[in-house]
């Protein structure tokens, strides 16, 4: 299945001259702020006409740490973890992103943020663990709701006791409530606004994500499986599965290969090649990942759960097909350009590897990936997202 995207406009029609505050609770214009999509959001808004202003959903940075630093301890000792480092890296986690006390602090520092910058025509609110002060059109834009993601295996959700995940729930329903427009990634998300908080289906917009880096789709050798793994967090992402999946594809096609990238463990086996974190803001590192997915002749990725990686359509872009995981909203973005799979399944995994280890249809299904993954840019997420807002500007005109 593929994603039920918003409707974009014609070319000449695509200029917006307004205002706009992008709301986040970190920096919007990095690069490398939640992969960087607040930052491709504004670029691809200005794109389209709009002045952006970034705007920090945060306390004074002595405040937050303050704050952060004392809800970690307190926290600490109900914190799961094999080991000191990993229980305050996850009470640090939940204090900071799941928290009443953080959000209220936040909200409170948005206040500010918005009288200093107005005048304003609207605010796009990225996430929702805060909140926008009233007065102005609001558009939200995320992933995932916070029941879906209780639900999946983030342990940062998880860990939650029923009372905060309630009043997690209510936050972000008051959240959808306040705004005019409520934008996702997937069908998948849109449909958990929709259907667990009540939200009417046609204030919900589908608008797709966008591609962070963009493969060239060249010529390659097919003849010759060659598996991509690109992930930050190599347990989330099912690399043990991966390796071990690789190493039995290795025993019937030893020719076989597979390249790992992002934050993966020193691997010593054969086919394998470690090439750790590469930067996409490092020219020689992006180069080096350009190389890898021009090389590859399928991408693979079954994550314990994804709400809608950006990766797949980059491995689209670069005319691969993808093997990604049934759970989250991901498969929207895969359709027939490969294989979703429950990613407990070990051997339909395995399968899916033997499956596109086929020139052939690794090639076929590459093609079909490519044309999915055209309309999956930063430019037409922008125009979506504006559209979306436009009635609610102009009625307060």
């Amino acid at each position: 299945m593929t994603a039920v995207l918003a409707d974009a406009r014609t070319e000449d029609e695509r200029t917006y001259p307004w205002n706009i505050g992008l709301a986040y609770c970190g920096d919007a214009g990095k690069a490398g702020t939640w992969s960087g999509t607040p930052a491709s959001l504004g670029n691809a808004m200005r794109g389209h006409g709009a002045s952006v202003t970034a705007l920090k959903a945060q306390a004074p940075p002595i405040v937050e740490a303050l704050v952060a630093h004392t809800l970690t301890l307190l926290r600490l000792p109900r914190t799961p973890g094999e080991t000191l480092k990993q229980r305050a890296r996850l009470s640090r986690t939940i204090s900071l992103y799941t928290g009443r006390e953080m959000s209220v602090l936040r909200s409170r520092g948005l206040r500010g943020e918005v009288r200093r910058a107005m005048p304003l025509d609207a605010i796009v609110q990225i996430q929702t663990n805060y909140a926008v002060p009233p007065g102005l059109p609001v558009a939200t834009f995320e992933d995932m709701t916070v029941a879906q993601a209780i639900e999946l295996p983030y342990p940062d959700w998880r860990t939650l006791s029923d009372r905060e995940k309630a009043a997690a729930i209510e936050r972000q329903r008051r959240a959808y409530e306040r705004a005019d427009a409520c934008c996702f990634t997937t069908q998948w998300a849109a449909n958990s606004a929709i259907e667990d908080y009540g939200i009417p289906r046609e204030k919900t917009h589908v608008i797709g994500v966008g591609r962070n880096h963009t493969p060239r789709p060249v010529a390659r050798d097919w003849s010759t499986p060659r598996y991509l793994f690109v992930g930050s967090n190599w347990t989330l992402k099912n690399g043990d599965a991966v390796l071990e999946a690789f190493g039995r594809v290795r025993e019937l096609i030893p020719e076989a290969r597979l390249d790992l990238v992002g934050v993966h463990p020193d691997v010593n086996a054969a086919g394998v090649y470690g090439h750790g974190w590469l930067s996409l803001a490092d020219d020689g590192q992006r180069r080096q990942l350009d190389t890898l997915f021009e090389t590859a002749t399928c991408f693979v990725l079954p994550s314990l759960c994804d709400a809608s990686a950006i990766s797949y359509v980059e491995a689209g872009a670069a005319g691969i097909p993808s093997i990604g995981t049934t759970v989250g909203g991901s498969a929207e973005l895969i359709g027939d350009g490969g294989r979703v799979l429950d990613p407990h399944d070990r051997e339909a995994l395995l399968n899916a590897m033997l499956e596109f280890a086929d020139g052939e249809t690794a090639r076929a299904a590459g093609e079909r990936s490519r044309a999915i993954a055209e309309p999956f840019t930063w430019t037409t997420v922008g125009e979506r997202l504006l559209a979306a807002l436009e009635p609610h500007i102009q009625s307060t005109r």
